[in-house]
């Protein structure tokens, strides 16, 4: 694709500052989830808020990881769980951002084959399909080989802040209907 523009408008921008950016991307309001993955000698979690789902059939979702130990874990282990947070689950969004010193770790349990938190709004287990290095991350599209769901409402991430939701009175879909969009 090139730079040049159509019509007589001027070429888009080649870069945009770094802090512009993320002023900018910090206006898309997204849930909170930890990414967990198998070391050698423990289990490790990562705070996440670039998680989305890719398909239903099959089952698909992706993370987008900067380089570190649970990056490491999960290229050498081929897998790794999602848990969405609850609105009360700063503080685990907190502890595995690395924010903090000390604090009391969250409980892990293992449903399936992978660790998840045992407190969560959702959970997968994930096989992965795809790595893609894109910059100074990588983008692990990965198949859910198992997954599920508990009561609660999501914990909120929107403007550099953590934010509660409260659910909007909505009717609701027949659940064959229930995808965002038909694409």
């Amino acid at each position: 694709m090139n730079n040049a523009g159509t019509r007589g408008t001027p070429p888009l921008p080649t870069a945009v500052s770094a802090g512009d950016f993320r002023h900018a991307v910090s206006r898309f309001a997204t849930g909170i989830t930890v990414v967990t993955s198998e070391g050698a000698d423990c289990i490790r979690g990562m705070t996440c808020n670039s998680f989305t789902s890719v398909s239903l059939d099959p089952a698909t979702i992706l993370v987008s990881l900067k380089p570190g130990k649970s990056h490491a874990a999960i290229a050498s282990s081929g897998r790794f769980g999602v848990s969405v947070l609850r609105d009360e689950h700063q503080a685990f969004s907190t502890y595995f951002s690395g924010r903090t010193a000390g604090g009391e770790a969250p409980e892990f349990v293992v449903r399936h084959e992978i660790p998840t938190l045992k407190h969560c709004l959702a959970w997968f287990e994930c096989e992965v399909a795809r790595a893609v290095p894109i910059h100074d991350h990588t983008v692990f599209v990965a198949q859910v080989v198992a997954c599920g769901t508990d009561d609660g409402a999501p914990l909120v991430f929107f403007d550099s802040h953590y934010h509660v939701s409260s659910p909007m009175p909505v009717n609701r879909l027949p659940e064959r209907d229930r995808s965002p969009s038909a694409s």
